[in-house]
């Protein structure tokens, strides 16, 4: 009967060790999920994207305006056209 006794309080003091680590463990992802920072429209984040891509367009035509000025001219009508057709 004190093996039967002193086993079953082994298990359960086991049980509550392990559930302890697992709830310690889910702490810090509650807390990172409760600080994140809140995301913004997607049609906000797709503005900003089309901006970026046309902003690198531009870079890059710029780059060429000296050794390829009408590639150059066609890669700005090209940035600025994607910013008016994906202007939403």
């Amino acid at each position: 009967m004190t093996t039967t006794t002193l086993h079953r309080h082994l298990e359960r003091g086991r049980f509550a060790h392990h559930a302890k680590a697992t709830l310690a463990s889910l702490v810090p992802v509650a807390w990172r999920l409760a600080l994140r920072p809140t995301r913004a429209a997607p049609a906000v984040l797709g503005a900003d994207a089309v901006a970026r891509e046309a902003q690198e367009v531009r870079d890059m035509a710029h780059s060429y305006t000296k050794t390829d000025p009408g590639f150059a001219a066609d890669l700005y009508a090209a940035a600025a056209r994607h910013e008016r057709v994906n202007e939403g």
